[in-house]
């Protein structure tokens, strides 16, 4: 048995030992290769899937901005219209003012009073005129403030005038138009 020589047989056996290591080692190389591939398309897929649905986000932000943009319009033209409303309100309510006024003149003026003007500027209402006593404006005052629609009434002056037959006093007097309560003011409640 000495001459039997067993140096090809583990020549071969290490040969074949090195071809299956070769090959799974380019086996495990490609499936290596392949494991990135499919992690890189992956993530480029969620990448792509983001980068679509920011896209959607900023295109309907612009969508929601215009729509904003034209909702503040429509406020600001709501706002415009119920003041016009307010304003004719206003302009209809202080239409008969001087007629309601020159009407119930004679009921609130005492007898010994007499004017000498009268000037309506917004809701106030400046009297001047003479009266024969201090009691008579007194009066006067008194029927401006049971009036209803007159108050706030302020004698700024009275004075006596001595160059009349009579001894007049002359006096200077202010009283405001009540404010009533005017469909204005239901729609500034409602815009609120």
């Amino acid at each position: 048995m000495s001459n039997i020589n067993l140096m090809p047989w583990r020549e071969a056996v290490k040969q074949r030992e090195k071809t299956q290591f070769f090959i799974l080692l380019g086996g495990s190389a490609f499936v290596a290769v392949l494991l990135v591939l499919a992690v890189n398309m992956l993530f480029e897929q969620l990448i792509q899937g983001q980068v679509e649905r920011n896209q959607f986000l900023t295109n309907e932000m612009v969508v929601l901005d215009t729509q904003l943009g034209e909702i503040n319009q429509l406020k600001k033209r709501k706002k415009e219209l119920i003041d016009r409303m307010t304003l004719i309100d206003e302009l209809q309510q202080k239409r008969n003012l001087p007629v309601h006024l020159f009407n119930d003149l004679p009921a609130l003026v005492s007898n010994g009073v007499y004017l000498k003007s009268l000037d309506l500027a917004a809701d106030t209402i400046n009297v001047v005129g003479d009266t024969e006593a201090y009691s008579r404006v007194a009066a006067m005052v008194r029927k401006i403030e049971k009036s209803g629609w007159l108050g706030q009434p302020h004698i700024s002056s009275i004075f006596s005038t001595g160059n009349q037959p009579i001894a007049l006093s002359e006096f200077a007097a202010q009283f405001k138009v009540m404010p009533t309560t005017p469909l204005g003011a239901d729609a500034k409640g409602a815009a609120k």
